[in-house]
Parts: structure tokens; sequence; C-alpha cells
């Protein structure tokens, strides 16, 4: 199933150290995908990542195809599977966050949820700061090298009149 787990929401944890899953995200899902909980692990860049359970099942499963006898396949599933926990929310939405997944992304008080489609980042609010002032000023150039292509026969909104202002002037073209 595809998922649209988007949004950046910021969090509170609570006294034992529990955050609610944004009602935008829980929504995206089935409630039964939704029972089913989550795998969080160590991601990218100093977040963690969740993943919904089949999804995870699905992931790991390709993950265990990549040779063993290859010392990059190792550190990458030591680093990545091996800290892996499932958590489940309960009845309010509610997601624990183990301690050692809490030192290993710098989160103290309050974490942000980022929807990545079929996954969602979990970070401290100072490294997702932090990374935004660092890569923002990437984010065009990254997209012209990896994107190219990805937008052909989509609706380009082009301008009629030239005038630009509060969508006067503009079609959409196939």
């Amino acid at each position: 199933m595809a998922h649209e787990l988007f949004g950046t929401f910021t969090c509170p944890l609570d006294e034992k150290y529990r955050a609610v899953l944004p009602a935008k995200m829980r929504d995206s899902v089935t409630p039964d995908e939704l029972k089913a909980g989550f795998w969080i692990t160590r991601g990218f860049e100093g977040c963690l990542m969740m993943f919904l359970n089949e999804d995870w099942k699905k992931l790991t499963r390709k993950v265990e195809m990549l040779p063993f006898t290859n010392d990059e396949v190792r550190t990458f599933k030591r680093f990545f599977l091996t800290p892996a926990l499932s958590v489940t929310c309960d009845r309010v939405g509610r997601l624990g966050l183990a301690d050692s997944h809490r030192e290993m992304a710098g989160i103290e008080r309050e974490l942000i949820f980022n929807g990545g489609g079929s996954y969602i980042e979990i970070w401290s609010p100072e490294r997702w700061d932090k990374f935004c002032r660092e890569k923002l000023p990437d984010f065009e150039r990254v997209a012209a090298k990896h994107l190219d292509g990805l937008f052909s026969g989509l609706p380009v909104v082009e301008e009629r009149d030239g005038m630009g202002g509060a969508g006067l002037g503009k079609v959409e073209k196939e």
C-alpha cells in the first residue's frame, strides 16, 4: 500500500518519553496498520527512521538478501538493523521512545516528526534546524541532479499575459 506520511510536526515528550503521533499521520494509514505498529531504527544525518510494520518486513527482507560477505553490508546491517525496535501506539496515539533511540538522535523533551511518504523521520529540533541550515542551500541543485525528468507528463502552469500576479493569466498545460 502506498502511504502518504507527509508533514512536519513538533511534538513534546511526556514524563515517560512518549510523543503523540500527529493525527494527520495516524489518519493516513489503516486502523489495522496502526494496530500492527512501527519499527524505529537509526536513520541518516542524525535522525531516527520509523516504518510501518509491514513496510519494515519488506525492507528487511531486501536487506537480508545483500551479501553478508561484504564488509560494507555488514556495517550497514549493524548500524541499521541492530538498533531497530518495535513500537505501537496506545489508544490516544502515543509512541514510546527508547532511551537508546533518544540518545542516538539527541532527543530530550521534544521531537520533530517529518513525513517522508512511506516512512517517518524523527529528529531533535536542534539537529533538524542545523540540518536545514546546512542543506537547504543545496536543495535546488540536488533536485535538478536527481529529479530530472521526474515531472514530465504532469500539468505545467505557464503565464499567458506575463502579469504573474495572484494566479491571473495562468493556465495549465499538459
